[in-house]
């Protein structure tokens, strides 16, 4: 059948889609950012970056964005970057290494993109960075500066700045000298003698215990069902984690003693937090492989949803500890550093994070995450007075301020739309002015919704959603592109009280765009093919297989996908409005063309998004197309006059395949097209010329 063949045409698409780097960077990867490098050291234990140097002299480091910031793009994955900065704090270069974005894979192509990143070479993390066209404004402090978006790419290419300068800024403040930020609290110099005891009571160490009912909740399985190394079942039903922040000297003097508190403040660099971490029970915080001097996997530090890598100090590698009287002296103390350059407060509440991943079998791991509050009282600190600094505005903050008017409109035509769902039986009496309203409309969907505003729904959108569900939901990634967030949240609701119609039929762009050729066909007398009903209703079905293939596919590839998901021409013939590669425009064209002899052909037998819609319209709360009880039997007009067939023979109205056109009512309505009425009105006419008849 035609749309198997569709499908085959889409398979050299998914051999020649474009595709994206690996994560693994190379000598050359590195050296095509520093040329002149001559040695490249191994990622850092204690922060993600590779340092550059040539000969002696350190020239700067490289790193991978997706070890530093977390900002999902357009398709729902991290756009991750290899990016190199200088010792200034200048950005020497960037190289992509995997993204999802489609409108660059299967759109515009990489080269916008590359064209946009290029943009940031040479620039310093400092600078304040615009994504607009404003480069010529003169009102611009010395620290500001723009660079050009990307049309029709605007919430990647806004992902891709912060991606950018986010990590970047992270890198210069942990590694470079002038970026720094001056803790600010700093511990008072005050010492109040405390015991073992009264450091618990007073939360300075804080005592986190985690039963073993825990571990196996979170776990799924009985520790007895692990191999015998990895828990001590023998040792009791608890486990329990100590830990202690030691700057302080109420904390550090009593807990590690004078003269080893000296010491450890005389081992720290400038900024560096130091903290005690200690367990017993069934169970050690640290992995079987780890290493002093390195950053422990089990266990990390955070502080605002971010975390903090803590690194071992090593510290009694030559000494054996002598802890507070009644401290519980275990085999794993150890001593972790903390970096304030990376925007940790010790006055602040703080979180202690232990992140299991332990092997069940040789095959099989199971995963388990525990986190603990501890917070320090301000008396232990000097808080110097902070200088109040404007957070900056989350993108899809930005996205939206900057789209205002195309959302006012936007709504304003929810709003009309709804209006005339609520009196289309007032307005479809007007037959005239209904066809003049439904025009208008149609023209408004496919150049503003569609062209302008680029408000074209896809089944692309769906994938993102799927893999929510998998891997928990951000509402952010949905947050930005305005346009398609407000045009879901309407179409989802009106799912629920009208079902699928309201969308496909008022509010798709490539749908409006069918029903145009649909006019064209009839004014052009093209003759239309006659698909007989019951073949008609088995080729229906075709969009539902489409879509579930697509869903199993998006679980297991978001990337494959997003290929196959090309069974759509809505990017190249409303997103890039046909500026494309040749064989896309051709699919495209070959679809619309099947619409000039099958009304929607498209929207009837191949569209996935349609057959979604319908799944979940299914549920509508009623069904408010009337009929009258001559529909079907004797009358077949809005049978025959269904330009989707969606009114079977028997007069009945299939709510799953109806795009609510509303043509149907307007026959319904009228007394000059509707069989039955325009009887009756004929019988009443003949009524009132025999009693004008009759003698006085």
């Amino acid at each position: 059948m035609k749309i198997f063949r569709n499908w085959l045409f889409l398979f050299p698409l998914i051999v020649f889609s474009g595709s994206t780097l690996g994560s693994a960077i190379s000598e050359q990867q590195i050296k095509h950012i520093f040329p002149k490098a001559t040695s490249i050291g191994d990622t850092l234990a204690e922060y993600p970056v590779q340092p550059i140097y040539q000969l002696q002299e350190l020239l700067g480091y490289v790193f991978q964005t997706n070890d530093l910031v977390d900002f999902p793009g357009f398709s729902g994955d991290k756009i991750n970057l290899l990016i190199g900065i200088d010792t200034g704090g200048n950005i020497k270069g960037i190289q992509i290494l995997s993204h999802h974005e489609p409108i660059f894979l299967h759109g515009l192509g990489p080269e916008p993109l590359d064209r946009f990143i290029e943009q940031y070479i040479g620039k310093n993390v400092s600078n304040r960075i615009i994504v607009d066209k404003a480069a010529n404004d003169t009102n611009l402090d010395d620290k500001t500066v723009h660079v050009d978006g990307v049309t029709k790419a605007t919430v990647s290419v806004i992902v891709v700045n912060d991606t950018i300068l986010l990590s970047s800024l992270q890198v210069a403040r942990n590694m470079l000298e002038g970026f720094t930020v001056a803790p600010l609290a700093t511990p008072k110099d005050d010492f109040q003698s405390l015991s073992w005891q009264q450091l618990l009571d007073r939360g300075y160490v804080r005592k986190w215990t985690l039963t073993r009912q825990q571990f196996e909740q979170e776990l799924n399985a009985q520790l007895e069902d692990f191999p015998a190394d990895t828990f001590a079942v023998e040792e009791g039903d608890e486990f329990t984690i100590y830990y202690a922040y030691l700057n302080a000297p109420s904390i550090g003097i009593n807990l590690l003693g004078e003269a080893e508190y000296q010491r450890l403040m005389t081992g720290l660099k400038p900024n560096e937090q130091a903290f005690a971490v200690m367990s017993e029970g069934f169970f050690h915080y640290l992995e079987d492989d780890f290493k002093p001097g390195t950053v422990a996997d089990q266990i990390n530090l955070e502080q605002g949803n971010l975390p903090l890598a803590m690194r071992d100090l090593n510290f009694y590698s030559f000494t054996e500890p002598s802890l507070a009287s009644g401290a519980p002296i275990t085999d794993d103390l150890q001593l972790f550093v903390v970096n304030t350059q990376s925007g940790f407060n010790p006055s602040l509440d703080m979180q202690l994070s232990l992140n299991l991943t332990v092997a069940k079998n040789h095959l099989v791991q199971q995963q388990a995450r525990f986190q603990d509050d501890y917070a320090l009282p301000s008396s232990l600190f000097d808080i110097a007075e902070a200088v109040e600094v404007e957070p900056p505005t989350p993108p899809w903050v930005r996205i939206w301020e900057s789209r205002i008017g195309v959302i006012s409109v936007l709504i304003a035509s929810l709003i009309l739309v709804t209006v005339i769902f609520i009196y289309q039986h007032k307005l479809s009496a007007n037959q005239k002015l209904f066809r003049y309203v439904r025009w208008s409309f149609m023209f408004f969907t496919l150049f503003f919704i569609g062209w302008y505003a680029q408000g074209q729904l896809s089944v692309v959108n769906i994938f993102p959603i799927i893999q929510s569900l998998m891997n928990g939901f951000e509402i952010q990634m949905y947050l930005m592109d305005p346009v398609l967030f407000i045009l879901w949240i309407y179409v989802f609701i009106s799912l629920f009280i009208v079902g699928r119609g309201i969308f496909c039929g008022w509010l798709c762009p490539f749908g409006a765009l069918q029903e145009m050729l649909g006019w064209v066909a009839k004014k052009l007398r093209i003759r239309q093919k006659k698909v007989p009903y019951w073949l008609h209703s088995k080729l229906w079905w075709v969009k539902y297989g489409i879509l579930i293939g697509l869903v199993f596919t998006s679980i297991y590839s978001i990337r494959t996908a997003e290929v196959l998901s090309e069974v759509e021409p809505f990017k190249t013939a409303i997103t890039l409005q046909f500026y494309r590669y040749w064989p896309f425009v051709v699919y495209s064209v070959v679809l619309l063309a099947a619409g000039l002899f099958i009304n929607k052909f498209y929207c009837r037998y191949v569209c996935p998004l349609g057959a979604g819609l319908a799944i979940l319209g299914y549920f509508h709360m009623g069904e408010w197309l009337t009929r009258r009880k001559d529909c079907g039997s004797p009358c077949t007009l809005c049978h025959h006059k269904c330009d989707i067939k969606a009114i079977t023979p028997k007069g009945e109205i299939n709510y799953n395949e109806c795009v609510q056109c509303l043509e149907c009512i307007v026959y319904y309505n009228n007394d000059d097209l509707c069989p039955p009425l325009k009887k009756n009105k004929r019988k009443n006419r003949g009524k009132a010329i025999d009693v004008s008849q009759q003698p006085a």
